[in-house]
């Protein structure tokens, strides 16, 4: 009867390390979406605005406006954790 504790104990462990491991995969594959299409975004912009000549670039903007819109602030940056992988 121990024996079979231990055994299970031994794969509850497993899979516990298995589903922390996979939420962090996924986290860091959401992180690096997020970063692509920040990227992809200023991309774009910085190509539309040589086309246009309308909107002069501005060093202050940086990723602050692309991670502005899916709701990234200075206020909540510090609240929330981010891990590049």
């Amino acid at each position: 009867m121990r024996l079979q504790d231990q055994q299970l104990a031994r794969q509850l462990m497993r899979l516990r390390s298995d589903i922390n491991k996979l939420k962090i995969e996924q986290t860091c594959h959401l992180h690096r979406r997020m970063l692509n299409d920040a990227t992809f975004g200023l991309e774009e912009r910085d190509e539309l605005s040589d086309l246009l000549c309308e909107c002069p670039v501005t060093p202050g903007l940086g990723l602050s406006a692309p991670l502005r819109l899916i709701g990234v602030t200075k206020m909540n940056i510090n609240s929330r954790r981010f891990s590049l992988c």
